[in-house]
């Protein structure tokens, strides 16, 4: 009974060590400062109203496909089947927020998973002075492609 029991911990255990490999991560484009992709959470001031939200996926496995679900105030999404999701603030409000989340991710190993890992963003634009803003554009090939292409 105690093989048995400490077998289910650690396969419970591996279960969970999996489950943590995959991380929604995301920054803030259009802003007076560099960003840097965070897990999880990310915000910044805004140089215009016309700020995106750009998420991705990261795993320690290359990633063949990703599901997205996603929502955040209006605007026009861009997320399909690669790791990369991203928001635009097309209505040009000066606040917003979004979050993106991967529900199901395919690796190249042939091997998927079911996950909900998420990535919130919120952005504001104010006045001030504005530095030279930071723009990460993200293209077509990356929306569409596999980890193992960067």
């Amino acid at each position: 009974m105690k093989k048995l029991t400490l077998l289910a911990a650690l396969g419970l255990g591996m279960a969970s060590v999996s489950a943590q490999a995959a991380v929604v991560e995301c920054l803030i484009s259009g802003t007076p400062t560099p960003q840097e992709f965070t897990p999880q959470f990310c915000s910044s001031q805004a140089s215009s109203p016309a700020t995106e939200v750009i998420f991705r996926l990261t795993s320690s496995k290359p990633i063949a496909e990703v599901t997205w679900n996603y929502s955040g105030t209006s605007g026009r999404w861009d997320c399909r089947k690669g790791q990369y999701c991203v928001f635009s603030n097309s209505t040009r409000e000066p606040s917003g927020n979004a979050e993106a989340c991967a529900t199901r991710v395919l690796y190249k190993d042939g091997t998927w998973e079911n996950l909900n890992s998420c990535a919130y963003g919120m952005f504001w634009y104010g006045s001030g002075p504005v530095i030279t803003p930071f723009t990460h554009d993200v293209t077509e090939e990356q929306l569409n492609a596999s980890s193992e292409q960067f």
